[in-house]
């Protein structure tokens, strides 16, 4: 009896003095450059729901980022004009961006401790975060986490040549230090997997952007008005858009466009004046951006998106998932096997057309018949779930998990 009580007492003594494993928490730098706006919006949802399971401090250029109490450390290191000037003009004409180096050899002067992971949160614009994320993981003996909003380089159209070459450079190198890499739909994973040679033993995966868990239920609406948000660039071209809605007045003679934040490039303002008469334009309003929207949701009856003119794009605009959110009818304008097909197909309450006028105009058509009959917007739960936060950061959660799991002689 003794010596049982001998070897219990020595046992609870361990149990007392080794350290609590189940209790440690892993610590990422997450790192993240840029100003406010709907893509910062991303990066903040994202290290505030990390946050809820790891330990996160964020490395940042914007003096003014907005995070909840659950994050700890914030190193503020300014990205000056002269710095993004400078950045532009190396970038294009020597393929380096030694102002990205230089960044983190900043940040490292300030950064107090070692970290599991450095976490680059990243869009095509600026590659900061990539190059800063591999120096910094590199100089602290982290693993390299990576994940992008777009596809880098932006192909087929949306980045211009030379700048595409020069930028698929920093992407091969900094990509291939990376021990993960996620982005934003399968599409762009596929492509970007094709930019640079992976690590052995690299983790991939596909998480949806965060969206804000708002959502909308709105009264029907009387009038038929379809609302189209935010800016029209690069690849998207509204012409279908202007073609079609020029016609749907033939047959609903009371429509209206409302285009809210857009500013349209100058040949587009030409082909709109040049395309409708006077009175035709007076049933299109381009109005200014506003952070209020539920009075333009309210009013609509259909909710317009629109997918860079191209086939088998990899991007997928952010304002379809706000849509998502709101009781209306989304009419979204799409090539073929792109992200937005597969997502909404068989859906009830998206209606998809093709890039050219006559199926944009048999969109509108059908979505506004759609709009005035009594539909189950709850289909879309399932979908909304996959991009809310909670589930996307759960999700990568569980991916630093694996990462930091795995040893350096289990993938050599």
């Amino acid at each position: 009896m003794g010596n049982w009580l001998f070897v219990l007492y020595n046992f609870s003594y361990i149990c007392r003095i080794l350290p609590n494993t189940t209790n440690l928490v892993m610590k990422v730098l997450a790192i993240c450059v840029g100003n406010a706006g709907a893509i910062f919006s991303i990066y903040e949802r994202i290290i505030d729901g990390l946050a809820e399971y790891a330990d996160v401090d964020v490395l940042t250029s914007n003096l003014d980022i907005k995070l909840s109490e659950r994050v700890g450390k914030v190193y503020k290191v300014p990205y000056s004009r002269l710095m993004r000037k400078i950045y532009r003009r190396t970038l294009l004409y020597f393929e380096a961006v030694p102002t990205c180096e230089h960044w983190a050899k900043c940040a490292l002067k300030q950064i107090d401790r070692d970290y599991d992971i450095v976490f680059a949160i990243t869009s095509s614009v600026p590659l900061t975060p990539i190059v800063a994320g591999r120096c910094i993981a590199q100089k602290l003996g982290s693993k390299f986490a990576i994940y992008s909003v777009d596809a880098i380089p932006g192909p087929g159209g949306w980045t211009k040549p030379r700048r595409y070459r020069s930028e698929l450079k920093i992407v091969k190198r900094c990509f291939s230090a990376a021990d993960y890499v996620s982005s934003s739909n399968g599409h762009m994973l596929k492509f970007q997997l094709t930019t640079f040679a992976p690590k052995p033993g690299l983790i991939t995966n596909v998480h949806y952007t965060p969206s804000s868990s708002r959502s909308y239920e709105c009264p029907a609406s009387t009038e038929d008005v379809l609302l189209y948000t935010g800016a029209i660039y690069g690849l998207r071209n509204p012409e279908y858009m202007l073609d079609a809605f020029r016609r749907l007045l033939t047959v609903r003679p009371n429509a209206q466009l409302v285009l809210l934040g857009t500013r349209l490039k100058h040949c587009y303002e030409r082909y709109l004046h040049k395309t409708y008469n006077q009175e035709e334009i007076g049933h299109v309003h381009i109005l200014p951006s506003t952070s209020d929207l539920e009075p333009y949701y309210r009013r609509a009856k259909v909710l317009i998106d629109m997918d860079g003119d191209r086939e088998e794009d990899p991007f997928m605009s952010s304002k379809v998932i706000v849509y998502l959110n709101v009781n209306r009818v989304i009419l979204t304008e799409t090539g073929s096997n792109t992200p937005s097909r597969e997502l909404f197909a068989n859906m009830q309450t998206v209606v998809q057309a093709s890039h050219n006028a006559d199926s944009v105009f048999e969109g509108m058509t059908r979505a506004l018949e759609l709009a005035e009959q009594d539909l189950d917007y709850s289909e879309r739960q399932p979908l909304i779930e996959k991009f809310s936060s909670q589930h996307v950061c759960l999700s990568l959660w569980g991916d630093f998990q694996r990462l930091c799991s795995i040893k350096e002689e289990d993938i050599s």
